[in-house]
């Protein structure tokens, strides 16, 4: 028996086409409604951004912005405080197609090459999702310890030195995940007060392990010997593991404070050990 197909009503065929259409339409109104939105935020100046700032007196509290010219897409502030550090003059730049994806990412460039010893300069890629999720990459900055002494405010002692770090990345998920792959050297590391002692130089190299963070602390020759490593896991808890000794070049000062660590172990090392939880995870 010979089979034939009956042909489709045009009707359905209208309807069909029709429909087509229509999520054409709407697929066009989506694109030109996310393209005036973005076009939006491109051209709203950047001083838009201090008046948001101030109007938020918790924010207000943690970052401070003057002289600030260009658009929220492109532009500079003459000085800017974050946590009571002073990055000095800021340039960003913002990226377009991370918005779609609900994903604030820019270039950004830092510098305040005080006179005294506060100096700070960095610069690299920046990510902030709308959950909170912080990506970094390719990020170096060069600073001094009294720079991020505000950080360090209640401290019974004072740390010296100038530090520089090659970010390759950084991943943080709030309770989740902490990736970090670093390198840091510390030049000239010391504590201040209240007297003054020199430890030397200090390398730390982070390497990302699942979801935590291993950071890998060796000396390179000062009057401190320091080996040992710092594992963060991806809900917050740490564990510090380091050994330290002193050199023939060490002052009295660093042999009697690391006698506080303890009894020395056969190869004339101290021990240290601690494990904690990241403060507010």
């Amino acid at each position: 028996m010979m089979g034939f197909k009956l042909k489709k009503p045009a009707r359905s065929k209208r309807r069909k086409h029709k429909q087509v259409k229509r999520r054409q339409y709407i697929r066009y109104a989506i694109f030109g409604l996310l393209s005036y939105i973005i076009f939006l935020i491109a051209t709203l100046p950047a001083s838009f951004v201090v008046s948001f700032i101030q109007n938020n007196p918790q924010l207000n509290r943690q970052l401070q912005m003057t002289a600030v010219n260009g658009t929220i897409w492109s532009g500079n502030a003459a000085s800017v405080q974050i946590a009571g550090i002073n990055l000095g003059q800021l340039d960003w730049k913002l990226n377009v197609l991370p918005l779609v994806f609900g994903e604030l990412n820019a270039y950004i460039k830092f510098s305040n090459q005080a006179v005294t010893t506060n100096k700070i300069s960095g610069s690299g890629n920046l990510a902030v999702s709308f959950s909170g999720d912080i990506k970094v990459n390719n990020f170096t900055a060069a600073f001094s310890a009294d720079s991020v002494a505000p950080l360090m405010y209640g401290m019974p002692a004072r740390f010296s030195g100038d530090i520089n770090m090659h970010i390759d990345s950084l991943v943080l998920e709030k309770g989740k995940r902490i990736n970090l792959k670093s390198r840091i050297v510390i030049s000239k590391a010391g504590l201040v007060s209240p007297q003054r002692i020199e430890y030397g130089d200090i390398l730390i190299q982070a390497s990302p392990k699942l979801l935590g963070t291993q950071l890998v602390l060796a000396d390179q020759g000062g009057p401190l010997i320091l080996d040992g490593n710092i594992k963060i896991e991806g809900n917050g808890v740490y564990n510090i593991r380091l050994a330290m000794g002193a050199r023939n070049s060490a002052s009295a000062d660093l042999r009697t404070g690391l006698r506080f660590l303890g009894q020395r172990d056969a190869t004339g090392k101290y021990r240290y050990k601690m494990r904690g939880k990241l403060r507010n995870w």
